[in-house]
């Protein structure tokens, strides 16, 4: 799994893992991401990091929800200076959505996972990655979600 490297064009290993409370509340006070992580410590929260480095550049949390046999993304997000037209690096939201997808086939929900994004973010997500609207949520499984982690976990 990697990302890329925006002005040199250079793939980055990356690796994902699940951190504590202790740890949330440490990443919130550096400012470097939107949203109140500390509202997720009742979740599974999950860092991306650059495999030689500790620090975030993305943010995941994540909710079974098994009544509809899917997984929820509560919240995902880029650190600031990997954000817009002038972000370090690329393939973040990606890698992270994949990891959520392989978490789904994992826990028996064949790839369904959901999510709710800003508004200005959702023609981005389902253009993008695939993802397809109900309306309330919007929503990758099987097939999709097995594309979305060649492409961004396995690669």
């Amino acid at each position: 799994m990697y990302v890329l490297n925006e002005s040199t064009g250079k793939k980055h290993t990356v690796i994902i893992s699940k951190i504590d409370a202790a740890e949330i509340a440490q990443i919130n006070k550096t400012k470097r991401f939107a949203f109140n992580w500390n509202k997720e410590k009742n979740f599974s929260v999950y860092k991306l990091t650059l495999e030689d480095s500790t620090e975030p550049i993305g943010m995941l949390s994540i909710a079974e929800r098994p009544d509809d046999y899917a997984l929820e993304i509560r919240l995902l997000a880029s650190s600031y200076e990997n954000v817009g037209p002038d972000k370090i690096y690329s393939r973040i939201a990606g890698c992270l959505i994949s990891y959520a997808c392989r978490e789904s086939f994992k826990l028996g929900y064949n790839g369904f996972v959901c999510l709710k994004p800003k508004t200005k973010l959702e023609a981005h997500y389902i253009k993008r990655y695939g993802l397809q609207s109900t309306k309330l949520f919007l929503v990758t499984e099987g097939i999709n979600s097995i594309k979305l982690i060649k492409e961004y976990y396995e690669n």
